[in-house]
């Protein structure tokens, strides 16, 4: 026996020893995981560094064709232009483009329908200048949508009222007043012929077997009166003076600052369009129907009063006016 080996170990010591023993195992299977953990982690960096160099030269390849494209294109820019022709997607039809070219279809076919229908169908004496000659005077007559019969014979304006109607006999027109070759309240069968579009229609009217005559769609020419030149108004005339009878206007003058006048039998419906000239305390009136007819008349003007014609007018809207409804006659001088 070797004399340096102790013979005599105890218990507690041989368990100590063991003990240490197992702790130190369990020290080197510890360092073990770690390590294996180390060399998994190392593993993972590595994979992970590889995917990204993957990458780069996936996107370095894109830039360098990418390159390659830019510099064909600029090389060939109707090349690059028909690409991005072709790579545009394509816009698809509006579902209401269909309703909206029908829409269309259907103005353009009631306009046209329209058209015809004013150019060869429609036979009524509205909306139509119908004119004609006595002794050599043009004479034009329009009846309006509203029932209201117009005639014009040189500046002078005539207004009425007019009535259509159907009898057995056929169409009718009564016009209120004496004007031209028509009967004033008196029925007058007519027809309608030609085009209104072409402008040669004819309005043919007849009271009967003994008297007929035709009127042709015309252009109302205005008559050829020139406002006086270096006019210089009086300034207490200027406005529109009416006179009045049990309520009624009876007549109406209106003078204006540029020389232009018109006077009006109310209850007629006649108007004198024209011109005035002032020389003293007279008006020289011209109006125009075959020729220039002028009429010379005193005024005097007093405030809102005017010695006009023989009459007693007043000025249209004055206080005065309100309070005398009725202007008495005032006999011509002389």
């Amino acid at each position: 026996m070797n004399e340096n080996t102790n013979p005599e170990v105890t218990n507690e010591e041989a368990a100590e020893a063991t003990a240490a023993a197992e702790e130190t195992a369990q020290t080197v299977e510890e360092t073990v995981d770690v390590a294996e953990e180390t060399a998994e982690a190392v593993d993972e960096t590595m994979t992970e560094a590889e995917n990204e160099a993957s990458v780069d030269e996936a996107v370095s390849a894109d830039d360098t064709a990418a390159s390659e494209n830019t510099l064909e294109e600029t090389e060939n820019p109707e090349s690059a232009e028909t690409v991005a022709v072709e790579e545009q997607p394509k816009k698809k039809k509006g579902f209401l483009q269909i309703p909206v070219i029908i829409s269309i279809c259907i103005v353009v076919a009631a306009l046209l329908g329209y058209f015809i229908f004013t150019a060869f169908f429609l036979k009524e004496p509205e909306g139509v200048t119908w004119m004609t000659e006595m002794d050599g005077t043009p004479y034009y007559f329009e009846f309006k949508n509203d029932g209201v019969f117009s005639a014009y014979v040189g500046s002078v304006e005539i207004n009425s009222t007019y009535q259509k109607a159907k009898t057995e006999d056929g169409n009718t027109l009564t016009v209120g007043a004496n004007v031209g070759y028509f009967y004033g309240n008196a029925p007058a069968t007519y027809t309608i012929t030609g085009s209104r579009i072409l402008g040669n229609q004819k309005l043919s009217c007849s009271y009967g077997e003994e008297y007929s005559f035709e009127l042709s769609q015309g252009k109302r020419e205005k008559a050829p009166l020139d406002l006086p030149k270096d006019f210089t108004p009086d300034k207490d005339l200027l406005g529109t003076w009416v006179f009045k009878y049990y309520g009624y206007d009876i007549f109406k003058v209106t003078f204006n600052d540029d020389g232009s006048m018109a006077l009006e039998q109310v209850q007629d419906g006649v108007k004198y369009n024209g011109i005035y000239t002032l020389e003293d305390s007279t008006v020289n009136f011209t109006y125009y129907v075959a020729d220039n007819q002028v009429t010379q008349l005193d005024y005097k003007v007093d405030g809102d009063s005017l010695t006009f014609m023989g009459y007693n007018f007043v000025r249209e809207g004055s206080a005065l006016a309100e309070a005398t409804p009725d202007q008495q006659l005032i006999a011509p001088e002389g």
